[in-house]
């Protein structure tokens, strides 16, 4: 509870963040006052918008840490920012025509880098009793003989793939036990044994099984796709190896950038800034013969 409380306030403060950087570009004057500062511009407004481009980096950073569910990494990121607000706050109680009130905003925000950063850093995610733990992925048909794809896997509870969409296949999901929370579109399906949908390409979808079952799912890929069947062989070994989050994301960065280019995931929303970072990961570890080292790991399981 406390990781999710922590998730939520951060999310939030990083939102924050992009609007007051919006404010200093869009009306630098007001956000210089909301800032606790009423320095001499003659018009000038440069270092305003120096403050905004810190604001907006910053707020884009926490939101997207925050979505790729990196808890550590965000933690370590909010307690070594917690020099800003401690700077900002030095800087308007500075000012004799400040107390410590103008000095809030820099002072709540200190407190959210330390406390969330400690919390997020070392807080353990609560494990539930009675959730299957082993993963398992079962491929019926390959691409590799020049058919469709056909994957047979199972979902646990809490695991989660978030909006996004594909632009090379369709894909179909048949339940085959269990339930599963799917968005297509605009719409969120409550899917039980013996549903099927199917998501076709440019279509924005994603899943999560919400319930304390498995869940148990076919997928077919038309036309089939090699390296789709490579993404869910490589994530469902990390996840079977303790490599992936309760949540079924790759713990590694670079594992996570190789099972989005292999999956053909377009990301969405806030994420998508992270899209050429990613394709840089992905990159670098094809062309060092990582992504081979572990393909030749678990294919063969």
């Amino acid at each position: 509870m406390a990781i999710r409380i922590s998730y939520i306030i951060v999310f939030l403060t990083g939102l924050g963040m992009l609007f007051i950087g919006s404010r200093f570009f869009m009306s630098p004057q007001l956000a210089e006052v909301a800032y606790g500062i009423r320095p001499e511009t003659a018009g000038n407004y440069s270092f305003h918008y120096i403050k905004g481009v810190r604001d907006l980096f910053s707020g884009l950073l926490v939101c997207t840490l925050v979505l790729l569910n990196q808890r550590k990494a965000l933690g370590v990121v909010l307690l070594t920012a917690a020099i800003i607000p401690f700077g900002d706050m030095l800087i308007v109680i500075s000012k004799e025509y400040n107390s410590l009130v103008q000095a809030m905003p820099h002072i709540m925000a200190l407190i959210i880098c330390v406390v969330a950063g400690l919390v997020l850093l070392l807080a353990k995610p609560v494990q539930k009793a009675g959730i299957v733990s082993n993963s398992f992925i079962k491929v019926i048909q390959s691409a590799k003989n020049g058919r469709d794809t056909i994957i047979e896997l199972n979902i646990l509870p809490g695991n989660k793939i978030p909006w996004h969409y594909h632009t090379l296949f369709t894909e179909s999901f048949e339940i085959v036990k269990g339930r599963l929370e799917i968005g297509k579109g605009k719409e969120i399906h409550q899917a039980k044994q013996g549903d099927m949908l199917t998501i076709k390409p440019y279509e924005k979808h994603y899943y999560n099984n919400v319930y304390q079952e498995e869940c148990i799912i076919r997928t077919i890929i038309k036309p089939g796709n090699t390296d789709f069947e490579n993404a869910l062989l490589l994530l469902k070994g990390l996840e079977a190896d303790g490599l992936a989050t309760k949540a079924g994301t790759p713990k590694k960065l670079t594992d996570l950038a190789l099972f989005v280019r292999l999956n053909n995931s377009r990301m969405m929303g806030f994420q998508k800034f992270a899209e050429p970072f990613f394709a840089y990961l992905s990159d670098r570890a094809i062309k060092k013969g990582y992504l081979d080292t572990l393909m030749q790991q678990y294919q063969n399981r």
